[in-house]
């Protein structure tokens, strides 16, 4: 199933001495990008967030945000050894910079090392035991909605690559008579600019549309954009992260469109390529939000 980039999902657990609410949002971005934005206290099993996050996405910048509130956090303690050595280094700075003043309780509170919170003192598994079910949840509903928005771009590229293959279609019908139109136009051109003093040498002319017509064969771009549509359709029912082969096979889509621009420019195929092209870009910007 087809998964987008762009999602959200969020859990939250509130025990008896324990809150813990977890948000997880997604947006593009061409590789996983994980961002956590938590308390310190989740600094211990950080490893562990990432490598859940990783273990069921493959792309996108991912910011898992979380709360983490235990009635120990709210009353802290105060580490006296510390602020004694805050109150001794302040005094030192003081003298070293000769600047007059005291030391007192309301500039040392203001500095937070001195201050410890209870609940620091659990253990990275007592920590991960409480976060790892509200995290999985909330990953849960944000692998969901990148599922249904999955289900709605699916349909879209769908439409794209059908819009693309009609046009695909029409140039490969047009190339049959290709060669014969532009033998008319060349003996046409031919006998205008001779006026009739010359006969024109039918051989030579063959020739001449012989190479003309070598030169502006597509065929192969042909080919080659079938076998770019027909894989970008297995893409859709994937099982598995395609967004990066996706996108290689649309680049590759544009590079034959321009390579058969080039070639069939004087055969007539401007106008079918240019719209061609502008189905495939707007495949691409699409495509953009493929897991």
């Amino acid at each position: 199933m087809l998964r987008s980039m762009t999602g959200y999902g969020c859990s939250e657990r509130t025990g008896e001495d324990r809150r813990v609410r977890v948000e997880v949002r997604s947006v593009n971005q061409r590789f996983l990008d994980v961002q956590i934005k938590a308390p310190r206290t989740m600094l211990r099993v950080e490893d562990r967030i990432r490598k859940l996050v990783e273990s069921v996405l493959a792309r996108g910048r991912v910011t898992v945000y979380i709360e983490w509130k235990s009635a120990a956090d709210e009353s802290p303690s105060v580490n006296i050894h510390a602020a004694h050595e805050l109150i001794r280094q302040l005094r030192l700075l003081g003298e070293d910079l000769s600047v007059p003043g005291e030391v007192n309780l309301s500039i040392v509170t203001r500095f937070p090392q001195i201050f410890e919170q209870s609940g620091d003192v659990a253990g990275a598994d007592e920590v991960w035991s409480s976060l790892e079910p509200v995290l999985s949840e909330a990953l849960g509903g944000l692998l969901a909605m990148r599922e249904a928005e999955g289900a709605k771009l699916s349909e879209e590229l769908t439409g794209r690559l059908d819009a693309i293959d009609g046009i695909v279609t029409a140039l490969d019908e047009f190339s049959a008579g290709a060669a014969e139109a532009m033998k008319d136009r060349l003996t046409a051109r031919i006998a205008k600019l001779l006026d009739g003093s010359v006969p024109i040498d039918e051989t030579r002319l063959a020739q001449e549309v012989a190479i003309a017509a070598e030169r502006a064969d597509y065929t192969e771009e042909i080919v080659r954009l079938r076998a770019h549509i027909s894989q970008s359709r297995e893409c859709l029912n994937a099982d598995e992260p395609v967004g990066k082969r996706f996108n290689f096979l649309v680049q590759e889509m544009l590079r034959e469109a321009n390579t058969t621009g080039s070639k069939g420019g004087d055969v007539g195929v401007t106008a079918p390529v240019l719209s061609l092209k502008e189905e495939i870009e707007k495949l691409r910007e699409q495509v953009q939000n493929v897991e």
